[in-house]
């Protein structure tokens, strides 16, 4: 791979952070490629055989759902929290 098709990658990725896993990207959507990362990681994981698929579960919710983690709070700023940024710190405490 040259330097021009590794640039040429990322321009598609410019839009990422306003458009999300809707990005376009190579003829399809960014969302295509991380379905096919959470299969291929589901796969190796059940190979293993030691009960890791449960890490992959909220990850394969965002990806299924298309609502990445930075959608879901920018949402609740904009509506749950009418736009104050305090909650975040209780929201997201462990």
């Amino acid at each position: 791979m040259s330097c021009r098709d590794s640039l040429n990658i990322m321009k598609d990725f410019r839009m990422v952070p306003k458009t999300g896993l809707n990005t376009p990207f190579q003829g399809g959507l960014l969302k295509d490629v991380a379905e096919s990362v959470i299969k291929w990681a589901k796969d190796g994981l059940e190979r293993r055989g030691i009960g890791e698929l449960m890490y992959l579960n909220e990850l394969a919710e965002d990806v299924t759902t298309g609502v990445t983690p930075a959608e879901k709070l920018v949402q609740m700023y904009n509506e749950k929290w009418e736009k104050n940024v305090d909650p975040v710190f209780e929201e997201l405490r462990y």
